[in-house]
């Protein structure tokens, strides 16, 4: 566990009030608890990254549920713990730097549009392509390897809805796919087990991911589905960076593996699937949280207007 006492020592050498010191101490004990847990890294600030601030925040909206107050009040002590580590040397840049505080209407849920949807499937089949070409069409080949277990992983969330931390927990046992069906045994929150179908986009994803799949494991129910080029479990922390990075190459910015989540659910509702199932297949255990997805975005209703316009 990490030892924050010289941090707060240097908190209270500044005056700052000793309610102000409690909070921030709660704050970053919460912060390094939710590092530790993504990363399996203690929390030192050396290792923190601007992704990981980010992907904290994204935690304290989107799966805690925060109020915004709440949010700002425990973003504020990790500035104040990187300001610190900067001050004494111990990091080089802070990584809060850029990280906004946010504001009530950054609670609704962010889903892609189909146009943008369409942007990052086109993304990944570019760098599918690209890794093909690099192979010199040899599947054993790095390049084809990676970017088929990325195109698996960003099909995956865009067509199941899973957590980020569902995903890093996958193993081989865990996927079952069929011709015509498939499934995958996920262990969500409070870890209540539910089954997740796999439509055709995802079987045909994780069929092409697993025929390249490297290494012999020999028992399935420990093999990690998605594993790293160094050959252990990929961490809910690279899969965040690859989205990021796959989204970033479509043109598109703070995109997180939640930004999926959601756009399956929307993809869902748009699509007359009662709230019931949606709610069943994202494996929530309240309908009031599945009915944010029915609030009509900007875009909903820009086009909502168009219906009844005279225009050509």
């Amino acid at each position: 566990m990490t030892d924050f006492t010289a941090f707060t020592t240097w908190l209270q050498e500044r005056d700052r009030a000793s309610r102000t010191v409690r909070a921030y101490t709660v704050a970053l004990r919460d912060f390094a608890a939710w590092f530790t847990a993504r990363t399996g890294q203690d929390l030192a600030p050396a290792h923190i990254t601007p992704l990981d601030v980010k992907a904290y925040r994204q935690h304290l909206i989107e799966e805690r549920r925060c109020k915004p107050t709440t949010v700002n009040n425990y973003l504020a002590g990790v500035r104040a713990y990187a300001r610190w580590a900067k001050r004494t040397g111990q990091a080089e840049h802070d990584p809060t730097n850029g990280v906004r505080a946010i504001a009530q209407e950054d609670l609704a849920p962010r889903w892609l549009t189909r146009a943008e949807q369409y942007a990052l499937l086109r993304a990944i089949e570019e760098e599918v392509q690209l890794g093909e070409l690099r192979a010199q069409g040899d599947p054993a080949h790095p390049a084809w390897i990676w970017a088929r277990r990325d195109k698996a992983l960003l099909i995956l969330m865009l067509n199941t809805g899973l957590r980020l931390s569902e995903v890093a927990a996958l193993r081989l046992a865990d996927v079952e796919i069929h011709e015509r069906s498939g499934q995958v045994r996920v262990l969500g929150k409070g870890r209540k087990a539910r089954q997740a179908p796999l439509n055709h986009d995802a079987r045909k994803a994780l069929t092409e991911w697993l025929a390249v799949r490297p290494g012999e494991d020999s028992d399935p129910n420990v093999a990690p589905l998605f594993v790293s080029q160094k050959g252990g479990a990929l961490s809910a922390r690279a899969i965040a960076f690859r989205v990021a990075a796959l989204a970033d190459r479509a043109g598109l910015k703070n995109i997180s593996p939640h930004t999926l989540r959601h756009t399956f659910a929307k993809n869902l509702v748009d699509n007359g699937v009662g709230l019931e199932k949606v709610a069943k297949l994202l494996g929530h255990s309240s309908l009031e949280t599945t009915r944010l997805y029915t609030t009509p975005s900007e875009a909903d209703l820009q086009a909502a207007a168009e219906k009844v316009s005279w225009g050509e």
